[in-house]
């Protein structure tokens, strides 16, 4: 990544947060769930996510969306992207997006069958050729995590409202 503000331990840091099974956060009831077909599906999928997340706010629906609120689910949906365009590159079928909607946070859940497969943050790779996304997710979420069951994968984040 690019980013002047992070140093190698904050790197360090957020490369280890993706090697630890972290269970999926309590309390957390299912307000969206997507299938995940397909990476060709993802742009409906976006579109879906974004009404859901603004449609989840708190503000006067005859106007527009606050500025500082578009900017949060602009954010989140950046991160929800991430997560699902990873099951389906690095996964395996059949994938699932869960997004709770809770009192000052989305907690996101994508799930897949590859529990063999733990998310891998890129190492020592040139800037161009990617794989940064999930040092964005551990930079822009509360919190996140991955948590393996015999037969799944649940990648997840929590995200704060607005």
């Amino acid at each position: 990544m690019s980013d002047p503000t992070q140093t190698p331990a904050k790197y360090a840091e957020a490369f280890a947060s993706w090697r630890i099974n972290n269970p999926v956060p309590e309390a957390v009831e299912t307000r969206l769930a997507l299938e995940l077909a397909s990476l060709r599906g993802l742009s409906g999928v976006r579109r879906q996510v974004r009404d859901f997340l603004v449609s989840s706010l708190d503000f006067d629906r005859g106007e527009d969306v606050p500025a500082a609120a578009e900017d949060v689910v602009e954010r989140a949906v950046l991160i929800i992207d991430e997560l699902t365009s990873n099951a389906l590159r690095h996964g395996s079928p059949p994938a699932s997006l869960h997004i709770g909607d809770e009192p000052g946070r989305w907690i996101v859940i994508v799930t897949d069958s590859a529990p063999d497969r733990a998310p891998t943050p890129a190492r020592d790779r040139p800037a161009g050729q990617g794989g940064y996304g999930l040092y964005v997710i551990a930079d822009l979420t509360a919190d996140h995590g991955v948590h393996y069951e015999s037969d799944r994968k649940h990648v997840w984040a929590c995200l704060t409202k607005p």
